[in-house]
């Protein structure tokens, strides 16, 4: 999805091109979209990507509850140049075996894939992953990744300009202290996920103690450098850094400043200034999702926008990306509303200068 990506950031660069002043970019609401449609009843883990044609598409998964046996994985798209959405389908189901956050990822070539987990507990998860040759409309068999490797297990994963493609990816274990930790997979043939010889993984330095951290969202700053921001089990938003694409990560260690975050899932972007965006709850419940502001130089934080809030259950997980919106840039962020809908909102961006 480089090249998708890129062309993003040029529309904007000419969109708002000509500052030299750099303002605080501010953001407004623009429009809601409930994607899921009652199937389940319970839904969660969206995961919102932009197609080849330009239309928008988003999975999550839906069962009875969370874990229970008949989660599967649902799939929505946008008609082609239209702003409706088609009525969700089930594209993943293994019977009798909980599916799990759900991954869409638009390789070089413009074929989508679906990265998912499947098994009775998390800390059994298996990777499994489908394709589609036609934007959704038909996907292939399932079928798992390698032994050892899980893929993308939450945010979105990053083509490299070696052609390579790169996952954030952890691991949940179920013994001893039962520590969550932290880790990236690469995959040097896009397509051919199957073949073990053609993956990687690196993990962010040893550190004493570690942060107990999964579901790492990645941000490319280009010329190899990569930050990856996670949440954890000590309350923060957890922070590793690369100067090597990947290869090599500093230690796990707390965002500075600390941003508290009550062990939920978030997700972040790069503005074409240099800020990330982080969406996510700033704790210490999941009563309000919001989009903040983490300034270039990686030492201040500062609020952008409350994408949602409810006075009780949850608004969370988010999946967020940039966009244009018939010539205005946009941020648009997917999340679960209280486990029972699936919501896109689209917010106005201002001010994102160059």
């Amino acid at each position: 999805m480089l090249g998708a990506h890129t062309a993003i950031l040029t529309i904007l660069a000419l969109l708002l091109g000509g500052c030299t002043v750099a303002r605080k970019p501010t953001a407004a609401f623009r429009s809601e979209t409930v994607l899921s449609d009652g199937f389940g009843p319970e839904c969660h883990a969206s995961n919102l990507v932009k197609l080849p044609d330009g239309s928008l598409a988003a999975a999550w998964f839906s069962g009875t509850k969370e874990g229970a046996n008949d989660v599967v994985i649902r799939f929505t798209r946008q008609q082609p140049g239209s702003s409706q959405w088609k009525r969700p389908v089930t594209i993943a189901a293994h019977p009798g075996v909980p599916c799990w956050n759900p991954v869409l990822f638009v390789s070089a070539d413009g074929s989508l894939t679906l990265f998912y987990k499947a098994a009775k507990r998390i800390p059994d998860w298996e990777g499994w992953f489908s394709q589609s040759a036609d934007g959704g409309l038909t996907w292939s068999s399932a079928r798992r990744l390698p032994a050892g490797f899980l893929g993308p297990i939450r945010c979105h994963a990053l083509a490299r300009p070696d052609g390579s493609v790169l996952f954030g990816s952890s691991t949940e274990a179920a013994t001893g202290t039962k520590p969550w930790r932290v880790h990236f997979e690469r995959c040097t043939q896009p397509g051919d996920w199957s073949a073990v010889a053609h993956w990687s993984r690196s993990a962010p330095a040893d550190d004493t103690p570690p942060l107990n951290a999964i579901q790492p969202a990645l941000v490319d700053h280009g010329a190899g450098r990569l930050v990856a921001y996670a949440r954890s089990r000590e309350g923060v938003v957890a922070r590793t850094e690369s100067s090597d694409d990947g290869r090599s990560w500093s230690p796990l260690r707390p965002a500075q400043p600390r941003q508290a975050n009550p062990n939920s899932g978030l997700d972040a972007l790069l503005l074409p200034a240099g800020q990330t965006v982080l969406v996510l709850n700033p704790g210490p419940h999941r009563l309000q999702l919001d989009a903040f502001l983490h300034a270039a130089d990686g030492h201040t934080w500062s609020s952008l926008i409350r994408i949602d809030e409810v006075t009780k259950g949850e608004v969370s997980y988010p999946s967020a990306m940039l966009d244009t919106d018939q010539g205005v840039p946009v941020l648009r962020v997917s999340y679960t509303r209280n486990r029972r809908e699936i919501i896109l909102r689209t917010f106005t961006l201002s001010g994102l200068d160059q």
